[in-house]
C-alpha cells in the first residue's frame, strides 16, 4: 500500500494546492478579509473548518476536502520508517 500511495504523491500535492486555493477563496467569500487571511495561513485547520461548514451547501468541495484530509493523514502515517 505504501508504494501505491507514494506513486500518486505528486498528483496529491498538485490537487492539494488547488484545493487550498479553493478553500482560501471560500474563506474570503464566506468569512471576509480576516477569514480569508486566516484560511490561507492555517491550511489544515481551515480545511477542516470549511469542509464541515460547507456540507449541504457545497458538497463537491466538502467531498474533495475530505478525501484530501484522509490522504494527508495516510501520507503522514506511511512516511514513518
Amino acid at each position: 500500500m505504501r508504494t501505491i500511495l507514494w506513486t500518486f504523491f505528486t498528483a496529491f500535492i498538485v490537487t492539494a494546492i488547488i484545493t487550498h486555493v479553493w478553500t482560501t477563496i471560500i474563506g474570503f467569500q464566506e468569512g471576509g478579509f480576516f477569514g480569508g487571511i486566516l484560511t490561507f495561513i492555517f491550511p489544515f485547520l481551515s480545511e477542516v473548518y470549511w469542509m464541515i461548514k460547507m456540507f449541504g451547501e457545497n458538497n463537491l468541495y466538502s467531498i474533495i476536502a475530505l478525501i484530501h484530509l484522509i490522504l494527508a493523514l495516510l501520507y503522514a502515517f506511511t512516511d514513518r520508517n
